[in-house]
């Protein structure tokens, strides 16, 4: 598994909490790579967008189901 980081030199600083940041971002990349098959990549990148800023993590596993995507943020 290859864990790519794609951050600039400089972002806005950001108000938020940064437990509750840390813990979502913590989430996100523990399922990418969960759910990455071996050889995959795990990317992690932050960019400024509109003077905020915006953390994606993408994967190279198979993805969610589109029949699962309307019940993604419901709990278990």
């Amino acid at each position: 598994l290859t864990l790519a980081l794609s951050v600039p030199d400089a972002l806005p600083t950001v108000v938020a909490d940064g437990d509750r940041l840390l813990q979502v971002v913590a989430n996100l990349v523990g399922n990418a790579i969960k759910f990455t098959p071996a050889g995959g990549t795990v990317t992690i990148e932050a960019a400024e967008c509109a003077g905020e800023v915006r953390v994606t993590v993408r994967d190279t596993g198979r993805g969610i189901a589109p029949g699962d995507l309307p019940h993604v943020f419901e709990r278990f």
